[in-house]
């Protein structure tokens, strides 16, 4: 039940402090660009709705129907993946195809995807371990698929999301040392080879080793990060008061939003968020382990990694640990779908942490 609550309430402060820090993030731009400052908090407000029906739908779904169409969802992900690539159909924004606009609603086929292929590979390896060769020809096609699918729009930082979480469950599902040094090794190599293959990924590259070399072109945007953590200092400048959201950050409301907080809200206030998230990651690897099946645990140890990865890589985004990539913070950054399916995936670890509760209650009043 407290892990089943830590998950519940982690995912509620997040999304909630979310929308507020949506808001201080984005005023600014949105009443300059749309003439409404509350632009971006109405829309994401209103996915926070959905989010809460997709949330509790999910604590509430049976389990095996998500085992038993572990193919159907996969498949159903890819084609809408490909769907993007399809004239009139993908919107295009600064290069990238990325979305699917249904009129009224516009979402990312990535967003599913990272989900989907945690469902394929949980109900898979749950029957055959990875601890075998031709037990790995399966999952490991099938993320190579959906890794090329959205390394075309192109989307990097979601394929080495993807990436990282397929070696994380391959690892928690048993495949052998020897093979995860070799696959980790071959991921390790592609990463490079990614970054060489696009003029704008090299620059990207430079921009982090040396971001003043190029102040007002790819370094810029590195340099306004900085700018705002370091203003934060121990306690921030205060909430709403950052000065990098007058049109200074990009993308200030989304995939740079930690960057604001770190601003506003100081050291203290950045660790306290931490904090939260790793409390969802820790309650998500514990009810993994105590999980009553071997899909469950899959299910869990799957989801919590897209968590944990997506959550690691956006902080060392903004802090210039790795080179700029453009990927929100989970739950907290402005993004319908994503906040939609990130709230679904906390509902899918409560409904796996009440079964491991009843198992756990079983076995205390001598069942079993």
């Amino acid at each position: 039940m407290r892990l089943r609550t830590n998950v519940l309430v982690s995912t509620l402060l997040l999304s909630v402090f979310g929308i507020v820090m949506i808001y201080s993030a984005s005023s600014y731009s949105a009443e300059v660009h749309f003439n409404d400052s509350f632009f971006y908090v109405k829309k994401q407000a209103l996915y926070f709705i959905g989010g809460l029906a997709s949330m509790f739908l999910a604590i509430k779904i049976k389990l095996d129907w998500l085992e038993k169409g572990k193919w159907i969802i996969y498949i159903v992900s890819m084609v809408l993946l490909l769907m993007l690539f399809i004239p009139g159909v993908g919107l295009t924004s600064y290069g990238a195809t990325r979305w699917i606009s249904l009129g009224f609603i516009t979402f990312q086929p990535s967003e599913i995807g990272k989900f989907a292929l945690v469902i394929l590979l949980a109900g898979h390896m749950a029957k055959y371990p990875p601890n075998k060769i031709k037990h790995l020809i399966i999952p490991v096609l099938c993320g190579l698929a959906m890794c090329v699918a959205i390394m075309l729009e192109p989307n990097m930082s979601i394929t080495m999301c993807v990436g990282a979480t397929l070696l994380i469950m391959l690892f928690a599902g048993g495949m052998k040392g020897k093979h995860f040094a070799v696959f980790g090794g071959i991921t390790a190599t592609a990463v490079p080879l990614l970054i060489f293959a696009e003029p704008y990924r090299i620059k990207r590259l430079l921009a982090f080793l040396d971001p003043w070399a190029t102040p007002r072109g790819e370094g810029y945007q590195l340099i306004q990060s900085y700018y705002a953590l370091g203003s934060g200092g121990l306690f921030g400048v205060g909430l709403f008061a950052s000065r990098q959201k007058h049109l200074f950050l990009p993308f200030a409301e989304s995939d740079f939003i930690f960057s604001v907080i770190g601003e506003e809200l100081g050291f203290f206030g950045s660790f306290a968020v931490i904090a939260v998230f790793a409390t969802l990651i820790i309650s998500g690897i514990l009810i993994a382990i105590r999980a009553d099946s071997r899909f469950k645990s899959l299910l869990a140890s799957g989801i919590t990694a897209v968590i944990a990865v997506q959550t690691i890589i956006n902080l060392a985004v903004v802090s210039g640990s790795i080179p700029p990539t453009g990927l929100p913070l989970p739950f907290v950054s402005a993004g319908g779908s994503s906040l939609v399916i990130f709230m679904f995936a906390s509902g899918i670890l409560m409904n796996i942490g009440k079964s491991a509760h009843s198992a756990q209650r079983t076995t205390h009043n001598g069942g079993f």
